[in-house]
């Protein structure tokens, strides 16, 4: 094979198993860049809700403040 064709297939396969790890991370952003918490249940009073924006299954972001 060409090295350019071998290249793109390590790479291609490389961001493969990347995104299989990273199934929560779809957005470019996530809970914890908008400095919030994952809670399971209710957010707090004083928080805004997010919805599952990062957090796992269950659980939603919580963000006290938004920037």
């Amino acid at each position: 094979m060409k090295p350019q064709i071998m290249l793109a297939l390590v790479l291609m396969g490389m961001l493969a198993m990347h995104c299989k790890d990273a199934e929560a991370i779809s957005f470019p952003w996530s809970c914890a860049s908008l400095s919030g918490v994952c809670r399971q249940g209710v957010c707090l009073p004083s928080e805004l809700y997010f919805g599952p924006l990062g957090c796992g299954k269950g659980f939603q972001c919580c963000v006290s403040h938004f920037l």
